[in-house]
Parts: C-alpha cells; structure tokens; sequence
C-alpha cells in the first residue's frame, strides 16, 4: 500500500488495471458534484472511490466488480481510508440483484475499451475486461440506480460518442456535460470525459479540452494539479 501523494489517501493497485490517467481525470471531473451515495461500476481496487472520498468525505460508497481479487482489494482500499459503504463481487449487468432503484446521487464508470479486442496474455487483464460493459449496459444500470436528477460520470474513447449519448437517452440520461482530452495541444482527442443527468432537459455543455501535456513533453499546470504534482 501507498500514499498517493503527501498526505494525501492510502492505495494499493489492482494488477489487472493498475493507475491509469483515465481514472485520474474521471475522478476530477466528477468530483465537482455534490453527492451523498456514490456507486462505482466496474471498481477495480476502488481508486475512483477512494479520490471521490478525497472532494466528499461524508459520502458513502458502493463499488462493484466482478473479480473477486479486485472486490478484495477494493476492500482493503476502503478500510484504508475510513471510506463508508460496501464492496460487491458481483455482475454489474444483473444490476437489479444489486441494490434498489433510485437510491444514489452519482454513479462513475471507467469500462475497458476492448470488447472486441484481441485476449489479453495475462490472465488477470484477460477476466477484467470479458466483464466490460458496453454503453447500453453501464447506461441501463446507472439509469436503475440514479435518483432522478442524479449524474451519471464515464471516461471512454472518442470513437464511442455516438453509441455512448444513443444509450444514455435510451435509458432515460440526458447527456450535460462533455470534455476531450488529447495528449498536447495540436493532438487529436484520445479521451471523453461524459457527464449525464437522469432525467434532465435537453442541452450540453462542451467544456474547454483538457490538454495533458506541453510542448516539450512536460505536464500542463491543469495535469500538475489535478495530480496534486505541487504538493511532492
């Protein structure tokens, strides 16, 4: 187990999926909301959890994989940090065995991005991503757990965007909010950050592209911090 940064929350990676700027971002775009219950699709060892804790430590949390090893690790993340709430080993595509409808105020999701890809050669990479969800499913579930007016936060790839906002409409998520993310200022896109409202009015909002990198390579002061990179 380690700190993160100083001072800052205790975490031990999931092998499988270990820290990636996915995560990161995910939890920073999401994090300015205001919640009270917070359900993570797909948790891994729980890092969304434990950085969402970081903006709103009187949330309570529920996180939910199907890899036993990472609901363990997710668990031991949890105790760590004196995160409140539960971890389930369990299929986030029978999420009406999961909990009851309408009981949380935001639901975060980072899926993998290769439901067709080649197999992975490593058995742990290879368990996580035969779970991956797909838009209409991260979607239909985040729609059965969200009060009305709740929000729905997922990072995905560019290329899915139009599967993405077909989905979350389908199941009754208004897309709100939009952010690309590209490795320098003159590169093409290589993230989505999305943000959907249950329930809400037509209408979203494209915020300004987050750009990871500067010309020489460095990181931007947004990444610097966002990575709490001024408190090393």
């Amino acid at each position: 187990m380690k700190q993160l940064w100083r001072d800052g929350p205790m975490y031990t990676d999931d092998p499988a999926f270990r820290i990636t700027t996915d995560s990161v971002l995910l939890s920073h775009f999401a994090g300015g909301s205001i919640f009270g219950r917070c359900m993570d699709l797909g948790c891994g060892g729980g890092l969304l959890c434990v950085l969402l804790h970081e903006t709103c430590p009187e949330a309570s949390f529920t996180a939910v994989d199907i890899r036993e090893e990472a609901a363990r690790m997710c668990r031991e993340n949890f105790a760590a940090n004196n995160i409140r709430g539960g971890v389930l080993c369990a299929d986030v595509r029978s999420y009406r065995e999961l909990g009851r409808p309408g009981e949380y105020d935001l639901v975060v999701c980072n899926p993998p991005y290769y439901p067709n890809g080649p197999k992975s050669p490593d058995p742990a990479r290879a368990a996580a991503r035969s779970g991956s969800l797909s838009p209409a499913q991260f979607s239909g579930a985040a729609s059965y757990f969200l009060r009305r007016g709740g929000e729905l936060c997922v990072v995905h790839r560019p290329e899915y965007l139009t599967d993405i906002f077909a989905a979350m409409r389908l199941a009754d998520i208004e897309p709100k909010r939009l952010q690309l993310v590209c490795h320098k200022a003159d590169s093409a896109p290589s993230l989505a950050l999305i943000s959907g409202r249950r329930g809400g009015k037509p209408g979203l909002a494209a915020l300004p592209m987050l750009v990871l990198c500067e010309p020489d390579g460095s990181p931007s002061e947004t990444v610097r911090a966002i990575y709490h990179m001024r408190k090393q």
